[in-house]
């Protein structure tokens, strides 16, 4: 990165801050679901905002780039996505487990026993708390989530989202670059 790079923490902050909130929201949280999509979409995010930054400065964006977004994109995701959930679960407890009591009830075919076993465990998990331990578990494993899948959403991003340098603006400041050696 040269001088004239653009400051990373707005697109970042917006991109972890947004998909963060929105994986806490229950049901929501569902389409975590499906490839941790809403990982990628905030490392694409991330790296679509920066990359339009990057044009509005002329300096070069790139799939490693995008990577770097993605993974500081990725660390506000969590912090955003654990301080979201532990108001959503002390106030509402988790609705998503309680509907998932409804489902096991009307599950054929389930012995007794397990079936007895696993509804005790929902109806554990849809009441409303909040535990240190249960924060700080989920928030590890939301950063160790986000780094994997945050990451690859935002060098895909800068694969997409690719920007050339200006002519003539090389960031080592070799020959044709400011500060370099006139070309000859």
């Amino acid at each position: 990165m040269d001088d004239r790079s653009p400051n990373m923490l707005r697109p970042t902050l917006i991109a972890g801050a947004l998909f963060g909130a929105l994986s806490a929201v229950p049901f929501l949280s569902l389409l975590n679901c499906a490839c941790c999509a809403l990982l990628w979409g905030c490392g694409l995010l991330a790296a679509r905002l920066y990359s339009g930054a990057c044009r509005g400065q002329g300096v070069a964006f790139r799939p490693a780039t995008g990577a770097v977004v993605g993974l500081i994109a990725g660390a506000f995701y969590a912090l955003a996505q654990t301080v979201t959930d532990a108001v959503f679960k002390a106030a509402l407890g988790d609705p998503t487990a309680r509907w998932l009591v409804g489902v096991v009830e009307a599950l054929p075919n389930v012995p007794d026993d397990r079936r007895e076993m696993m509804l005790a465990a929902l109806r554990e998990a849809a009441e409303p708390k909040v535990t240190a331990a249960s924060l700080l578990m989920g928030f590890f494993l939301t950063v160790l989530l986000a780094a994997v899948f945050s990451t690859l959403g935002g060098l895909i991003g800068g694969a997409v989202f690719k920007v050339q340098a200006e002519p003539g603006a090389d960031p080592a400041g070799r020959a044709g670059g400011p500060g370099g050696p006139p070309v000859v």
